[in-house]
């Protein structure tokens, strides 16, 4: 292979898309939505947890699925990488990316999954004051914002990559 094919050009656009994409949604969480959520008038416990509940089940829905089709276009790219002698020093920055684009998974359940479980326990018990629904609802902001950074770096190896 002489150069790039052009469904390696197009799994790598798409994994650059994915991947920039997934780090756009998870810092809108973290900037717009729950802000929008705390900033709320006196909002009893249970409608900070119902707000918050409604943001994670819709991520939980699609966040890894565009972390795992960024991870797939990336990996091909890889794999074209590997086997070509125009760009074979290429195929470890795009498993670089790759792993960045899906190291969400990882840190959603390591680091984010004492916060997650207290806030879904505290989803169906309500036995938490709004002052530590606050702060649960902000920690959760703030590690999201962290989980965020993850697949602007897989983003920024593929663009590395891509140039």
């Amino acid at each position: 292979m002489a150069s790039p094919t052009t469904i390696t050009r197009i799994c790598l656009g798409l994994g650059i898309t994915t991947s920039s994409f997934l780090a756009g949604a998870l810092y809108t969480c973290s900037s717009l939505a729950i802000p929008a959520i705390l900033t709320a008038p006196s909002p009893s416990p249970s409608i900070l947890l119902r707000q918050w509940h409604n943001l994670f089940t819709n991520g939980k829905k699609l966040g890894p699925a565009i972390a795992i089709l960024g991870a797939v276009n990336y990996l091909y790219v890889a794999w074209g990488a590997y086997n070509s002698t125009y760009e074979r020093g290429l195929w470890k920055t795009y498993v670089g990316a790759a792993a960045c684009t899906l190291g969400i998974v990882p840190y959603t359940f390591l680091v984010m999954g004492a916060t997650n479980q207290q806030l879904l326990a505290q989803t169906a018990q309500l036995t938490i004051s709004e002052v530590e629904v606050r702060a649960l609802v902000e920690r959760w902001g703030f590690l999201n914002l962290v989980r965020a950074g993850i697949p602007v770096v897989g983003t920024a190896l593929g663009l590395w990559g891509a140039l």
